[in-house]
């Protein structure tokens, strides 16, 4: 991989194992831990990529709601990588004791929430895959980050840098990391046996 490893994500996520109208696919698990520098991260998002197109279009998420919420607390966007599905909501409540004003000029999102006081809230759709830097006007140390994904083969990696997908189609696919500082990784992997737990445990740096 030219000399970068990767780490993804940990929240649990379950990939549909059925098609419509067929027998249950065969499954497999992909799980790790992710460092940098020998550290785990959780800003990571980790995405299967390549998945047949029958399984996307059949799928049943996994995804407790298509809201979210990146609060602002103490200057800071938590969490500071958010990763959710295209079509989400998600809502940015001031939870802080002065004025925010959260914008982004990313491609994949445009929009710009104006001035609003502590206790309030505002909300964005995310229509468009893509990496959408979010920033505020008032407070220009304030960064953070929702990565849109266009299914819901995704997660993000925990406090200890651990990740987990379960439920893969077994065949040939791509592993997708993506990291604020270290942009987008890929790493092939395939899983051959129904049950199977690939374990992938990576280090992501630079050459």
């Amino acid at each position: 991989m030219r000399g970068y490893w990767l780490w993804v994500v940990a929240f649990g996520l379950v990939f549909p194992a059925v098609a419509l109208g067929a027998e249950p696919a065969k499954t497999g698990i992909v799980k790790g831990s992710i460092t940098i520098g020998g550290r785990p991260t959780s800003d990571v998002v980790v995405s299967v990529e390549g998945l047949p197109e029958k399984y996307l279009k059949s799928q049943i998420s996994n995804l407790k709601s298509k809201k979210a919420v990146m609060d602002q607390r103490e200057l800071r966007f938590i969490p500071r990588v958010l990763a959710v599905q295209v079509g989400a909501v998600v809502e940015f409540p001031n939870n802080d004791k002065t004025f925010h004003n959260v914008f982004s000029t990313s491609e994949a999102k445009k929009f710009d929430l104006g001035l609003y006081a502590p206790g309030k809230s505002r909300s964005v759709t995310f229509d468009k895959a893509g990496v959408v830097k979010i920033l505020c006007n008032v407070h220009p140390s304030m960064e953070a980050y929702v990565v849109v994904k266009g299914h819901s083969y995704f997660v993000v990696t925990d406090s200890r840098g651990n990740y987990s997908l379960s439920g893969v189609v077994l065949g040939k696919y791509r592993l997708e990391v993506w990291h604020p500082e270290f942009g987008t990784r890929e790493a092939p992997f395939e899983l051959v046996r129904e049950g199977e737990v690939l374990a992938l445990d990576m280090e992501l740096k630079k050459k």
